[in-house]
């Protein structure tokens, strides 16, 4: 038997388990189950959850399709980061050293590292440029700091990651440094696991600095799907490849090593935002006197892009009609990954075999309801997007949904965004499900318009799987989960069964409370996927967003005006058609100047922000190039914002 499967075996006997004299929770087995070991793409890891959730989905009664891809991944081969006191220091005053082998069976813990950086050995003095965003630069330029040269340290917040090594690289740092305050997820929080829920100072946040904004997905093909293991296609290398991927070294390190350097910087670019330093006389570790000089680090990373097979799990409950409803969660983890992202994937299956539990009772959807556990998300979305390109025909013409759940529970307050449009499906479905944390009888809706009376769901920029299908495929989406509980566990070791058992869930009452959701959520979509969108709802947000004071200081309050009232139009008598494919009128097949990847010309995520929307940024690029190319950027959306009113 072929090693994957022996260790697939090993992971799920199917017996009944028990917390003292009572069934657990499906959810709980379920979890205990897949996050046990590491699932890093690419690995042997990977393969065992492949096969886990092929199984688990197979049992709900999806006929199950393992799409398999090869694509570049990067790896940690080695790493070694050394602090001194000083450039004459004889010894480092603290020193970490690490090997991972993705061939390892099973695969290791995955050490601090940022998938993507760049291999490199650099030694330098340290220069403390806050959250590393432009104007963190620009601040440290005009205070006379000269970061060229430098190891930046910087702080996680405010941005995607990957904006923090390409802006220090931009302004000629040799290496960034990525931390974030114990005050945020660490000790400053309350007690560090394992007597608490928040992270120990030695640990840090591993991630992806692949930059999202510009070319999510495999960055070596970029313009079409990675094909099959093996498979003949074009794929660019050397240079071309490099061209797109970070330039500098870059690591995480933890809170201890932070204060480390922050207690001993020599040039004065503290970050007066982050928490105080403490007295310099020293080491805020309590470790080692500080010298005298500012401090050096030692970087030494061997981080090789190598091809990698990947496998996203597919399973799919026929329906009558053509249409198809989406939902999907990213299945591969930095480490165990049990709150990011287990929980999606246990409270997809659990979702599942509800929905197949009705089918056996003779239900039939009239979309075909498609589950998919995408692998190597972390690395930047890569398995969705490069199934989303590979099928981007059938997928254009049936699909008009996809649900996404990411991090998925915490805890059992409901929180969603998405495409504007979709809020009376969601209210449908969250009627449906009482709130179990409730002094006194309420729905999930009941939950959610007490915290918002009037629920929105706001422009997403990019950071999960939903991410193809919104910008690049012009589907509606959401993105939704359950939380209330808190922890430093993110990207970190300790993102395990015990944190979600011991503190995030205990009970899995969110779990089990997430899977009736979401199949409530599924079951609607599938049995009207006509009527799952209204464009009246998203006609009033972009008419809104057009009014909002940034648009126009940008556009002018004539130009931004004349956008609003073409959608105020929309939104009083939209056609019927205007459901079926609204986002799709407004892209542009051509794609944003730039990055051509990107259709969606209503909004997309920022260049240097990553997670967040840029609202109109066809406009924004226009403009660039003078007024008479801003107003006929202008007259097209406004024209496409008509046309679906009047029908053809």
């Amino acid at each position: 038997m072929p090693s994957f499967l022996l260790c697939a075996a090993l992971v799920g006997g199917g017996a009944a388990a028990f917390v003292g004299d009572t069934p657990e929770p499906a959810s709980r087995t379920l979890a205990r189950e897949l996050s046990t070991f590491t699932r890093l793409a690419g690995t042997s890891g990977s393969e065992v959850g492949a096969a886990w959730a092929a199984r688990e989905l197979e049992r709900a009664g999806f006929t199950v399709e393992l799409d398999r891809r090869e694509v570049v991944l990067s790896y940690p081969r080695r790493l070694r980061l050394e602090l001194f006191d000083s450039a004459s220091a004889p010894e480092p005053a603290l020193r970490r050293g690490e090997r991972f082998d993705p061939n390892a069976l099973p695969t290791g813990d995955v050490p601090l590292y940022n998938a993507w950086t760049q291999s490199g050995d650099v030694r330098a003095e340290v220069v403390d440029a806050g959250y590393a965003l432009r104007a963190d630069f620009e601040r440290l330029k005009a205070a006379g700091v000269d970061v060229r040269g430098k190891v930046v340290l910087a702080r996680y917040g405010h941005a995607y990651r990957g904006v923090k090594p390409e802006l220090a690289a931009e302004y000629g740092a040799v290496a960034v440094l990525l931390w974030t305050p114990s005050d945020e997820d660490g000790a400053g929080k309350g007690p560090v696991w394992p007597d608490g829920p928040w992270k120990p100072g030695h640990d840090g946040q591993r991630g992806s600095i692949l930059s999202m904004a510009r070319t999510p997905g495999d960055p070596s093909t970029p313009r079409g799907p990675s094909g099959a293991p093996g498979a003949r296609g074009e794929r660019l290398r050397g240079a071309e490849l490099d061209d797109l991927l970070p330039k500098i070294p870059c690591v995480p390190i933890g809170a201890d090593e932070a204060a480390y350097l922050r207690a001993h910087l020599a040039d004065g670019s503290a970050d007066p935002s982050a928490e105080p330093i403490g007295p310099r006389p020293a080491d805020a570790t309590g470790r080692t006197p500080l010298g005298p000089g500012p401090a050096i680090v030692a970087l030494q990373i061997d981080a090789p892009r190598e091809l990698r097979t990947i496998v996203n799990v597919v399973g799919t409950l026929a329906g009558s009609g053509d249409e198809l409803v989406l939902a999907g969660a990213h299945r591969d983890a930095w480490v165990r990954g049990m709150n990011d992202n287990a929980s999606g994937v246990v409270t997809l299956l659990r979702a599942a075999a509800h929905l197949g539990e009705r089918a056996k009772r003779g239900w039939k959807p009239r979309a075909s309801v498609r589950i998919a556990f995408w692998d190597a998300e972390e690395f930047g979305l890569i398995g969705s997007t490069e199934y989303g390109e590979g099928h981007a025909d059938e997928l254009a013409k049936r699909a008009r949904l996809y649900v996404n759940t990411d991090s998925g529970c915490s805890g059992t307050e409901f929180h969603a965004g998405g495409s504007p449009g979709l809020i009376a499906l969601l209210r449908t479905a969250l009627e449906r499900v009482d709130d179990p944390g409730a002094s006194t009888p309420r729905t999930l809706w009941e939950q959610w318009t007490a915290k918002n009376a009037t629920p929105a769901l706001g422009f997403p920029g990019s950071g999960s799987d939903f991410a193809v299908f919104l910008h690049h495929l012009s589907v509606p989406v959401v993105d939704v989960g359950f939380g209330g509980a808190g922890g430093g566990q993110y990207h970190t070791r300790f993102d395990d069964f015990a944190q979600a058992d011991r503190f995030l869930d205990p009970g899995w009452v969110g779990h089990e409370l997430a899977g009736r959701f979401l199949a409530e959520l599924l079951a609607e979509a599938s049995d009207r996927p006509l009527a799952i969108f209204d464009p009246s709802e998203a006609a009033r947000a972009l008419a809104a967003a057009a009014r909002d004071a940034k648009q126009v200081e940008t556009l002018g309050a004539e130009r931004a005006d004349s956008l609003a009232r073409a959608f105020d139009a929309l939104a009083a008598a939209p056609h019927a058609n205007a459901a079926a494919r609204f986002y799709a009128h407004f892209a542009d097949p051509a794609g944003l100047a730039g990055r051509a990847w990107f259709k969606n010309r209503l909004w997309a995520p920022g260049l240097e922000t990553g997670y967040s929307a840029e609202l109109f940024p066809s406009l924004a690029l226009a403009q660039r190039r003078g007024d008479e190319a801003l107003d006929r950027e202008l007259a097209s959306l406004i024209e496409a914002a008509r046309s679906l009113t009047a029908g053809p």
